[in-house]
């Protein structure tokens, strides 16, 4: 199931839920509600006839007249539906107060005018349900017997049972004018609560549109890149998880495009460092084949040269590619660094002189001893290979100079040489493999262009830095950070 039908599911699912319930719970808490408002209606109504029943016997002394004439019993329990009552269209002139009831009116069979005249009609009928039963519990209007009765309560004349009265309660009974006003109220809600089921059916689908667009954006831009188009993009909708999501996203699209270009560039400068001394052995061993040249001793120290570089540039880039699948081995112990510098130093002390190159080493010569967690052998490879290059670049006659700084729990090693110098455009890209500043590749110098990438990564396993300036000399400054125990 695409995620777009469960967000339309869940949305769905649960509005249909609440609506639901909110109907019913409206709907029954109406019901609850008229019930109760019918049940207070029917008890006023009762307490009202009693009212006027109580007047009525204090008059007259006895209930025979009532049960002699039933239209003033349905004046009593039913005026407003009672045709000649106060407000019937065939009320007599003679109008009779409650406080008036005599032979003379009972016998012309005249309404009293009840106390509440100004009240709506009795839409549960009320009054047809109320039964009277004298003192005796005998019927004098209404059911036969007092106990067929729901509800029962006495008429009292000054703390005296004078009578009873019964009531039916509403059964709401189908097509009553109750029973039709409820029907139309559940009408109503059912219409309501279809309305907003559309509503929500409506609010499900666009929601979902809206949450997986940017979803589906991420998917098409990641089938892009199993396709190998590292240029696609996509735009950040939102600002919430999935706008940083599509953000990731161009980032690593933007990470998989560098490392494309890097590799083709990997395999291009590879391939052309190889061809070099290949094509330098090939061409000399076929003169020596076909007689042009003599393999002597100068030729082969030629070819052993070639050789070398050669092997040169393999170990450079199996140390590399094992420093970038974290196979490049160290073994942390206490080490020196001065003392590690001081031995490497030495070894280039020769290379210096032939090169006639002035050295200053005597911020070197007089450094305290520094101990650092990190690997000998690869702290000797760090400054051999900076080293190396100083002797390799710098213009015979130049000048080299050793800066030791301890800061706190950090030592700084810098070395600086002269002319020739780095454009700041250049020192950027000094670090990446294969770089080089001579654009013709012709090999004067002799670099691959791996020794800074390797330096780098040494540094970087000791948790320290390294970083490139221009020298005060017109060279380049190069200072190494690394983090000292002792």
């Amino acid at each position: 199931m695409k995620l777009i039908h469960k967000f339309f599911l869940a949305f769905f699912i649960t509005n249909i839920t609440l609506v639901g319930l909110m109907f019913v719970f409206i709907y029954m808490n109406f019901a609850a509600e008229f019930n109760r408002f019918v049940e207070q209606e029917e008890q006023k109504h009762v307490v009202e006839v009693k009212q006027q029943l109580v007047q009525f016997y204090t008059q007259l002394g006895n209930w025979e007249p009532i049960s002699q004439n039933a239209e003033l019993w349905r004046s009593i329990v039913d005026p407003k539906n009672n045709p000649s009552g106060a407000n019937g269209k065939h009320q007599n002139k003679h109008e009779i107060t409650p406080s008036v009831y005599t032979e003379q009116n009972i016998n012309e069979k005249k309404s009293p005018s009840l106390l509440w005249s100004n009240l709506p009609a009795d839409l549960l009928q009320t009054g047809r349900r109320i039964s009277l039963y004298d003192q005796n519990e005998n019927v004098v209007v209404g059911r036969a017997k007092l106990t067929e009765n729901p509800r029962v309560e006495p008429i009292l004349l000054n703390n005296n049972i004078i009578g009873w009265v019964g009531l039916v309660p509403s059964s709401l009974v189908e097509n009553s004018s109750v029973n039709a006003f409820l029907s139309a109220q559940f009408n109503s809600y059912f219409t309501i609560t279809l309305c907003v089921i559309l509503l929500a059916f409506i609010m499900a689908i666009v929601l979902s549109k809206h949450l997986t667009k940017p979803i589906n954006q991420i998917v098409v831009g990641t089938n892009e890149l199993k396709k190998g188009n590292y240029e696609s993009r996509i735009s950040a909708l939102t600002q919430d998880e999935l706008g940083t999501l599509s953000n990731n996203f161009n980032e690593l699209a933007y990470t998989l495009e560098h490392n494309q270009q890097m590799r083709f560039q990997w395999v291009s400068d590879t391939s052309h460092e190889l061809r070099t001394p290949l094509t330098v052995l090939r061409s000399h061993l076929l003169a020596v084949q076909d007689g042009v040249f003599n393999a002597d001793a100068s030729r082969i120290k030629l070819l052993i040269n070639q050789v070398d570089n050669l092997n040169r540039i393999v170990d450079d880039l199996a140390q590399l590619a094992n420093s970038d699948t974290v196979n490049l081995t160290y073994n942390d112990v206490a080490v020196d660094v001065i003392d590690v510098l001081q031995q490497t130093f030495e070894s280039y002390t020769a290379r210096f002189q032939k090169h006639n190159l002035t050295v200053n080493s005597d911020a070197l010569n007089n450094a305290q001893p520094c101990i650092v967690n990190g690997d000998k052998d690869r702290l000797q490879q760090l400054f051999s290979n900076l080293l190396e290059n100083t002797c390799r670049y710098t213009h015979d006659g130049g000048q080299v100079n050793i800066i030791i700084h301890r800061i706190e729990n950090k030592l700084e090693v810098i070395l600086q040489d002269s002319a020739p110098g780095v454009s700041s455009k250049d020192q950027t890209k000094l670090f990446d493999r294969f770089y080089r500043v001579e654009k013709s590749r012709n090999r004067n110098y002799g670099g691959s262009g791996l020794g800074l990438s390797l330096c780098k990564k040494i540094v970087e396993a000791h948790g320290g830095d390294i970083s490139l300036q221009d020298s005060p000399f017109g060279g380049l400054e190069v200072k190494v950070t690394i983090p000292v125990v002792g």
